[in-house]
């Protein structure tokens, strides 16, 4: 007569048990997680706090290479301070003319390979040092990449 629409007793207290079970293993890796995630944490700022880094866009740059093909790139360069961000906006010309000198000085080889984009980049770093007095660009990266 009971037709189904109703669990026994004992099939209820089953369940009823499995979703006490299941609250409290999410009540028990919740509060895990948020211990392990503040002692982290915690830790970052006993250590001292991350040095918060700049981003300034140098800008696209399209050329060709001293024997055949072109290169095409964006630079964006990882500053340490907001001083270097504003020298950076005053040599902006100069530092332009040099990435584009420092490109046209390339050769396909030299560019082709991640290699060469990694002597590329600490060579445009280095630069960028010389003419940047104070600060430091941490950083040169290339978001946009095409040697043909």
């Amino acid at each position: 007569m009971n037709g189904g629409k109703f669990m026994s007793k004992s099939r209820m207290q089953s369940v009823f048990g499995l979703l006490i079970i299941l609250v409290l293993f999410m009540i028990i890796s919740t509060a895990t997680a948020y211990f392990i995630a503040r002692n982290l944490i915690a830790e970052g700022g006993e250590k001292g706090e991350k040095k918060q880094y700049i981003t300034y866009q140098l800008g696209d740059y399209l050329t060709n290479l001293s024997d055949k093909g072109y290169i095409k790139l964006s630079i964006v360069c990882i500053l340490g301070d907001k001083e270097t961000e504003k020298e950076m906006q005053t040599k902006e010309y100069e530092i332009k003319d040099r990435v584009y000198s420092i490109l046209r000085s390339k050769t396909y080889d030299s560019v082709k390979d991640s290699k060469g984009m990694q002597i590329l980049k600490k060579e445009l770093k280095d630069m960028m040092n010389t003419v940047v007095e104070k600060g430091k660009v941490e950083d040169v990266l290339f978001t946009n990449i095409l040697v043909n």
